[in-house]
């Protein structure tokens, strides 16, 4: 009965998403769909049902009850060119339930400004950014399914253009019967569309369900973990994103993973260090066509 809950509430969720693509390409503020921290940017971001950390709040709102205590976490990535993320989450464990707050900006160097005749010599600079901030909340209906919502209001800028936007995630989470299997689906950035002066476009929806495997290896005197996502968003076709980790005496991990459908980005590689509360992360992803790789870092607490 159970799993066949489950099932439905991840049609539920498929549903919106599925029944109103828009063309490729149509999406924008796409920094939305940039993952939160480097331990899942090391397992090829397939983490929807691995999230047992204040990220949940970006991944999956319905994995936030599992996350025990107050978490904190923190991520930078240095990404091509000269675009830099900045992203924080922080999650709260009370007998309620489980609450949620997250912030994400993306930032770029200064452009050069130039009219509309060309010209050896700029008109000056301009700048452009990107940020969200989301409040979320979860909680287990029943003892091995949960479920989370996230409201998030979404700004951008550039130059002296601005456009604002609201948009909702909702997820759920389901600990299986089968021992070290867990279950979710997650539903995205459902919401207004975003307006630059006259032009509008929809916000980067889309549907992603997957799953994870772990078992401790004694033999390996470890644990072992594999997760595998697959991404439905409204602008492009399927994505699938596999990952793995093996952690030696939960001290120190190594990471990693692949994104298919992507044009730029294909494998992930990182590793990550826990001492006491504290988790230091790290992850490599190869960017082809020029672009320049990236470079995430992550610090996590737990209280």
């Amino acid at each position: 009965m159970r799993c066949k809950t489950w099932l439905l509430l991840g049609l539920v969720l498929v549903a919106p998403v599925r029944s109103s693509a828009e063309e490729p390409g149509s999406a924008q503020a796409l920094f939305l769909r940039f993952g939160l921290g480097a331990r899942a940017a090391g397992m090829g971001e397939a983490y929807i049902a691995v999230a047992e950390d204040a990220s949940s709040v970006f991944w999956n709102p319905g994995a936030m009850p599992a996350v025990l205590g107050t978490n904190l976490t923190l991520a930078h990535n240095e990404y091509f060119q000269s675009l830099r993320f900045e992203q924080a989450a922080v999650t709260h464990e009370t007998e309620w339930g489980t609450f949620g707050f997250m912030f994400t900006g993306l930032y770029m160097d200064d452009m050069e400004r130039r009219d509309d005749v060309p010209s050896a010599v700029p008109l000056g600079e301009f700048g452009a950014y990107d940020v969200a901030f989301a409040v979320a909340y979860g909680r287990y209906i029943v003892p091995n399914v949960a479920l989370g919502i996230s409201l998030k209001t979404v700004y951008q800028r550039i130059d002296e253009l601005s456009a604002t936007g609201f948009a909702v995630d909702a997820g759920v989470y389901h600990v299986s019967r089968i021992p070290g299997v867990k279950l979710a689906a997650v539903v995205a950035n459902l919401g207004t569309p975003m307006k630059f002066d006259t032009e509008e476009y929809a916000l980067p929806r889309y549907v992603k369900v997957g799953g994870s495997w772990e078992r401790e290896v004694a033999a390996l005197d470890g644990r072992v973990l594999v997760a595998l996502d697959a991404m439905f968003p409204n602008d492009d076709g399927v994505r699938e994103h596999i990952g793995a980790e093996y952690s030696y005496r939960r001290m120190v991990a190594l990471r990693a993973g692949y994104k298919a459908g992507y044009d730029s980005q294909g494998a992930t590689f990182g590793f990550g260090v826990v001492y006491r509360e504290i988790n230091l992360d790290y992850a490599f992803l190869p960017v082809s066509n020029d672009l320049g790789d990236s470079h995430r870092f992550g610090l996590g607490f737990s209280f």
